[in-house]
């Protein structure tokens, strides 16, 4: 399920990057900073991508999910600062909605 989910991110990064400007595209790899101080998203841009990811996800496993959620701002480390994080959120999201 991990690596499903890695690359339905990666995916969606890459669909994001189709909008963007040559300099504000991002990496497109496990490592690649999202929301942290070393970023390239603004506001604006972290919830487009999250769009994107979440109709992914719905897309090719059939699942809805809301990945923002007060419990995700909650956490002592951030789901959200890069890809490898966000793919371990995701996984447990979708393990407890089972």
């Amino acid at each position: 399920m991990k690596e499903k989910i890695q690359e339905i991110i990666l995916n969606s990064i890459k669909e994001f990057n189709k909008e963007k400007a040559k300099d504000e595209v991002l990496e497109i790899s496990n490592d690649t900073v999202l929301l942290d101080v070393n970023g390239k998203l603004d506001s604006l841009d972290f919830v487009t991508l999250i769009v994107i990811l979440e109709d992914n996800i719905f897309d090719k496993l059939g699942k809805n999910i809301t990945i923002v959620s007060e419990e995700a701002f909650s956490k002592k480390y951030s789901p959200f600062k890069n890809v490898n994080t966000m793919t371990e959120f995701i996984v447990e999201l979708l393990e407890t909605e089972k």
